[in-house]
């Protein structure tokens, strides 16, 4: 089976990409400017973490199922943060706490059966203890409150986009309509065809 040019060059979509694109850049300005007016030794894992929610978000063709996944990501968001808070009040950062942190996660994840075992509820545990590790300075309950903040922005930013695509979409497939050629319709009338 050979794989044509035509065929390859359907599967690009430029405006899908350049959404990823304005997503990604609205993301990291702002998470970097949230994170950055709060504890700016933080701001460049704040950045990543708005950029992953609103790349995760827009993975999701149509409104609907984006914003299933962007709550999820909240959700995800404030278990991760709220296991971090747990964990650092009680324990120092080590390696081995965060795999013991993590597996625990998992666990709660399977338990109430939250999607993918909670990837990205794990994405956000992590972060929060290296950073912590990085800035001992950072009180656990600041850097939650900062992450979940930044994986908020991240996924409105990317339901936005995919609102965006979708009312484009919209427009798109009714032009196309309007243009395709009606063909008479066996027993309905052109004039009652238009009504």
């Amino acid at each position: 089976m050979r794989l044509r040019l035509s065929d390859m060059a359907h599967r690009i979509h430029f405006i899908d990409a350049i959404a990823k694109c304005i997503a990604v850049l609205l993301a990291y300005l702002l998470g970097a400017y949230v994170t950055g007016y709060i504890h700016k030794d933080s701001s460049l894992a704040g950045s990543l973490l708005t950029c992953t929610s609103a790349i995760v978000v827009m993975q999701q063709p149509g409104i609907k199922n984006s914003m299933q996944k962007g709550w999820l990501r909240i959700l995800g968001t404030f278990l991760g943060a709220s296991l971090a808070y747990l964990y650092l009040t009680l324990f120092p950062f080590s390696l081995i706490g965060m795999l013991v942190s993590v597996f625990i996660l998992d666990l709660i994840c399977m338990f109430f059966n939250i999607p993918n075992d909670g990837k990205m509820p794990t994405i956000t545990l992590i972060v929060i203890l290296i950073v912590s590790k990085e800035s001992p300075d950072l009180p656990p309950w600041i850097n939650g409150i900062l992450r979940f903040c930044e994986a908020t922005v991240g996924t409105l930013i990317g339901i936005f986009m995919v609102w965006l695509l979708d009312i484009r979409s919209k427009r798109e497939n009714r032009k196309k309509a309007a243009t395709a050629p009606q063909t008479d319709t066996p027993g309905i009338s052109p004039s009652a065809r238009n009504r």
